[in-house]
């Protein structure tokens, strides 16, 4: 049971925290000011300042996250591109810095990491759209159309 709870209140919201800073990370090399991370849904529980990115976190921390900024219309179809490429991106690179501690054979958290990380990263390459919820594959695809169709 702790176990559970540790993966869910842990591992998860980690996940999806190096997700959305990927993003925010890019969009920072595009000079995007005003970037806000959030993780989880319900009321906020947590939200600070982290070298100029506000982070929330929320009282369900395991169900997704989000980033935003204040240039959603003033980036152009490459740079939407490439901060929607970040966040899987980091998820993952993130593997990368948790192999030598995985244990692949054994329940560890690593192992946890490493699946989940996995995960997030491969899901969100995926073009597909929920509603009004756009994966970072489609917004990839959706631009690397626009830049085709702009030559």
């Amino acid at each position: 049971m702790l176990d559970t709870l540790m993966f869910f209140y842990l591992v998860v919201p980690l996940v999806h925290l190096i997700h959305e800073a990927g993003h925010v990370g890019v969009a920072k090399l595009y000079k995007v000011k005003n970037t806000v991370i959030g993780i989880g849904v319900g009321p906020k529980v947590l939200d600070f300042c982290f070298i100029g990115t506000r982070i929330q976190v929320n009282i369900i921390p395991f169900l997704g996250g989000y980033s935003s900024n204040d240039h959603e219309g003033k980036l152009s179809a490459k740079e939407t591109a490439l901060i929607s490429f970040g966040g899987p991106v980091f998820n993952l690179l993130s593997i990368l810095l948790v192999l030598p501690f995985w244990t692949p054979f054994h329940f560890s958290f690593s192992a946890l990491f490493v699946y989940f990380s996995l995960w997030i990263g491969i899901v969100n390459l995926i073009p597909f759209k929920l509603g009004e919820k756009r994966s970072d594959g489609w917004q990839i695809v959706s631009s690397l159309i626009g830049i085709v169709k702009n030559r």
